[in-house]
């Protein structure tokens, strides 16, 4: 958990982005989320608010027209022909005034249809004849006796009348009492379009929601889809509008997982239950709109935290990083420059650190390569003394007249030997060049092993270097002190012809040249260049050569020895590729 927490918090890029992010995006979120809760129930009180508002409305409208009907109804006890027939006892003998008395109501009001009223045997129609008037009155008397007068209302039907008609119409009836008993029925058919006037509301008008005016046994009175009209519907959400009389609710039907917003309003003179079911995708069309502009806002949110994103990349977290391995190189001992921005850029803070961070490179290169000349001054110093011991030109002289007494006295391996010691001193003491190429130092070693050979005979030198290495540059006298030891200790005590191997590779941009040997070996612990002790007169040119190519060179460059007892020794000296 901590090296999470450590691989997450030690970078400065994801501590401003865990920032950003909690910081505006989070409470973003909350607020969305917040906001959008508060708006679902807003668009819900809304949506009941204005349907029971409707509904009530509608409710009123019907209920008077129901009202009046029940009112003109009364109107058969106000007139006084129709009174006095129905106080009389004689109801065999048709009255005249009940036709007119029914003809006068059909004609005045726009939706009665038809007005029945049976006295006794009597039966007195107006508006529509009816075919099955008899048995729908047989079977709806029993209630309408039962009422006592009262007013009953009957579902919408689909009637069979006369001419083929078939209207659909729904009846109010109340009984007809003379003082002493109940004496017949009167019926007014009122037609089903009054309810498709006084649903004509806007409100009823969306695309998601319908309407139903429904009986206490379920049966549909009047509703926004036609062909459910007349018919009794037994569903879980109709016995719920039933059970709850007035009031909402939010219905989810269980096979479709659809919810929808009821709101239900009973009327008080017929009580029948008027409804409105909206489904709930309809009533949060608007708060799908805020999900979509929320979505909307998170890409551009996404938009901006990629471009917030890319700018700190280029103007923080870049140059911060190749400061951090400008950093590192320097501490690895490699003295370079941080490319630093274009033209016209690069004007703010981590820039300008990023120009002190390359003028500090550059300062602590010009120390060290003061430090390297003083050293190699201090050097060359130390050549001079040594030099002014004896008077190199006076040595040089001698050793000349030596080689023509040999030449003369036709001493032909004298007289090379000298010629060969002359090339050696006059490499050391009148060229003063650390560097030369590769073919001038084979050529000195060549020398040097002619002038072994004088003295010991029981070794042989091979060279194999390629043509395109002979040019390329070396520290002087590096091979010479790795072929003495191969000379002097190597082949010690060794009856066998001892082999000299040198051989020169390109690897990995350095120049690795390689000394190998068949002598006894030896254990490599023993001499290791980065720990000889210089005051050792059998090892000092060793540890010279491994000191002065680091010195020039640095730490990737050295003399690495591989030796084991009995298996000869193999020398690799690694040197940088200078033409």
């Amino acid at each position: 958990m901590r090296q999470l927490y450590k691989s997450i918090f030690q970078s400065i890029k994801n501590r401003i982005l865990l920032i950003f992010f909690g910081c505006v995006v989070i409470p973003s979120i909350i607020f969305i989320g917040i906001f959008i809760h508060s708006y679902s129930n807003y668009i819900l009180e809304s949506t009941i608010s204005e349907q029971r508002n409707v509904l009530r409305e509608i409710n009123k409208s019907i209920n008077q027209y129901f009202t009046g009907y029940k009112d003109t109804s009364m109107n058969i006890y106000y007139n006084s022909s129709i009174i006095s027939y129905l106080n009389g006892a004689d109801y065999q003998t048709k009255s005249d005034y009940i036709g007119t008395f029914l003809s006068g109501i059909v004609n005045s009001e726009k939706y009665i249809a038809a007005a029945v009223m049976q006295v006794g045997d009597n039966m007195y129609q107006a508006g529509y004849q009816y075919l099955e008037l008899e048995d729908w009155l047989e079977k709806a008397r029993p209630e309408i006796l039962s009422r006592k007068g009262r007013v009953v209302w009957f579902p919408t039907e689909q009637f069979k009348c006369s001419y083929g008609q078939k209207p659909y119409q729904f009846v109010m009836a109340r009984a007809v009492n003379s003082p002493e008993e109940t004496i017949g029925v009167l019926l007014f058919f009122v037609s089903a379009d009054l309810f498709g006037d006084c649903f004509n509301n806007p409100a009823f008008q969306k695309k998601d929601t319908v309407f139903y005016l429904i009986s206490d046994d379920g049966q549909v009175v009047a509703g926004s889809k036609e062909e459910s009209v007349a018919s009794t519907i037994d569903t879980p959400l109709f016995r719920q509008v039933l059970d709850t009389g007035e009031g909402n609710f939010v219905y989810e039907d269980k096979e479709s997982r659809e919810k929808s917003i009821v709101v239900c309003e009973k009327s008080d003179v017929s009580g029948w239950t008027l409804m409105t079911v909206t489904g709930e995708k309809e009533a949060y069309s608007q708060l799908h709109t805020i999900w979509r502009m929320a979505g909307i806002i998170g890409c551009l949110y996404m938009g901006f935290m990629l471009l917030a994103y890319y700018i700190l990349s280029v103007y923080v977290f870049r140059p911060v990083k190749r400061l951090g391995k400008g950093m590192k190189s320097v501490s690895a001992g490699e003295f370079r420059h941080i490319e630093e921005e274009k033209e016209g850029k690069g004007q703010d803070e981590i820039s300008h650190v990023i120009h002190r961070y390359n003028e500090m490179v550059d300062q602590i290169g010009r120390l060290m390569e003061e430090i390297r000349r003083e050293e190699e001054a201090k050097n060359t110093e130390r050549l001079k003394v040594l030099s002014m011991q004896i008077s190199p030109h006076f040595v040089y002289n001698t050793l000349n007249t030596i080689k023509w007494m040999a030449a003369a006295n036709r001493q032909e391996n004298i007289c090379r030997m000298i010629e060969s010691l002359i090339k050696m001193m006059v490499s050391v003491t009148y060229h003063t060049n650390e560097e030369v190429t590769v073919r001038e130092e084979l050529e000195l070693l060549e020398c040097y092993v002619y002038i072994q050979k004088m003295r010991f005979m029981n070794f042989e030198v091979e060279i194999e270097v390629p043509e395109e290495l002979l040019d390329l540059k070396v520290n002087k006298l590096v091979l010479q002190p790795f072929v003495e030891n191969c000379i002097l200790y190597a082949f010690k005590d060794k009856e066998e012809l001892g082999i000299i191997r040198i051989g020169a590779e390109k690897t990995q941009n350095a120049l690795e040249i390689r000394v190998e040997d068949n002598g006894c070996g030896f254990e490599p612990d023993k001499i290791k260049p980065s720990s000889i002790d210089n005051s050792r007169n059998d090892h000092v040119g060793i540890g010279n050569v491994s000191e002065r190519i680091r010195l020039n060179y640095g730490e990737d460059y050295g003399v690495h020895i591989e030796s084991s007892l009995g298996a000869g020794t193999t020398v690799y000296i690694r040197l940088p590729l200078l033409k």
